[in-house]
């Protein structure tokens, strides 16, 4: 009995909200109307059959082969079709180097891999799905991008661990290096908003599937440098990876990205964004310019007599820091700072068992 398409799309949902960063049922009905944007009938029903594991197409077509009745080549096909799509992460074995497919969620996932690819269905499906996603995006404590100070806010006396210096970050990046444009900002340029900042290509990566697809431009490591000195000149936060290993970085504003500017909504966002630093003014060399209240992306600024920084708000992003004419405003390293995990799948390993974890609470 074949499985109609409201069954084939309930099971995909189930199954991604299965994975380490999930996709959960709206009430609203916002998540199926999501996969169908972005998955067809045949997609959504094969990639019931991968997991948040890599795998090779071999292993994924023993899974498929007598509940589709493809052949290997077929599901060959089909996965190359889905990876070029943006739909499923993929990789290589560094043994090997054959290919190896797994699951991609849809942030940061299938949403980042639409970029040129967004029309009004995806975008407005998506914003009828974001109140419920936002709740699993955050829900273990554990987020997939952190915060790191812009280097033009750090000075000698500041204890900065190798991992939240955007320079070692890029110099451990292996080539080639790319940028890409901000899938965020095309989503809300979709919705009729014009993004704040000058700077559009903000995505760094050493994607060779983003240069492959035409999504990002190869560029030299002394553009890429070049490329974050004007991010930081522009007033973009510096949000990698949360891992130790540098693969990527995006250079993001507090109005179109889509972590930030959502979790400004909040009324104490730096408790859910991963930072190991946090701004603080002196008041005895505060002039009251006002200058850092127009810079901050996440609204942690209030003039009074002299400025004062909400620690609740403040995510130590050192945006605030450069344009401060009496250099009133400094970085202070957290009494208790976080460790990010080791890789991107050490990540997703920490945030899969804490979700199993607190649904064993429920």
């Amino acid at each position: 009995m074949s499985e109609s398409e409201d069954e084939i799309y309930r099971k995909l949902q189930e199954h991604l909200d299965s994975m380490p960063v999930g996709l959960p049922k709206a009430k609203n009905g916002a998540d199926i109307r999501v996969l169908k944007a972005f998955f067809n009938r045949e997609e959504a029903k094969f990639a019931t059959f991968l997991d948040f594991f890599p795998s090779t197409a071999k292993d994924i077509w023993r899974r498929v082969k007598r509940k589709l009745g493809i052949t290997l080549e077929q599901t060959e096909i089909m996965l190359e079709s889905m990876k070029n799509k943006g739909l499923i992460y993929h990789g290589e074995d560094p043994k090997s180097g054959m290919p190896l497919y797994l699951n991609a969620p849809l942030a940061i996932g299938f949403f980042e891999f639409a970029i040129d690819n967004l029309n009004k269905e995806k975008v407005e499906a998506l914003e009828a799905y974001l109140d419920t996603f936002l709740q699993e995006f955050f829900s273990t404590g554990i987020p997939q991008v952190r915060t790191i100070p812009i280097d033009a806010a750090l000075t000698p006396a500041i204890e900065v661990m190798p991992y939240d210096r955007v320079w070692n970050l890029l110099d451990e990046m292996r080539g080639p290096f790319a940028v890409a444009p901000c899938v965020c900002v095309q989503e809300k340029a979709v919705l009729g908003k014009k993004c704040e900042h000058e700077l559009t290509e903000r995505c760094l990566t050493n994607s060779k599937w983003y240069v492959q697809q035409g999504h990002a431009r190869e560029i030299t490591k002394e553009e890429a440098k070049a490329l974050v000195e004007k991010a930081q000149a522009d007033g973009l936060v510096i949000q990698p990876g949360n891992y130790k290993k540098g693969e990527w970085f995006c250079l993001c504003c507090g109005c179109c990205c889509g972590i930030l500017s959502n979790a400004k909504k909040l009324e104490k966002p730096a408790q859910l964004l991963a930072a190991n630093h946090y701004s603080e003014v002196n008041p005895d060399l505060c002039e009251a310019c006002g200058i850092c209240v127009e810079r901050c992306p996440m609204d942690a600024i209030v003039l009074n007599a002299v400025a004062v920084i909400n620690r609740d708000r403040c995510i130590g992003c050192g945006v605030c820091i450069p344009p401060c004419p009496t250099n009133a405003i400094r970085l202070i390293r957290k009494a208790e700072i976080q460790e990010p995990p080791n890789d991107r799948m050490d990540m997703f390993s920490k945030i899969m068992k804490k979700k199993t974890e607190m649904r064993r609470l429920k």
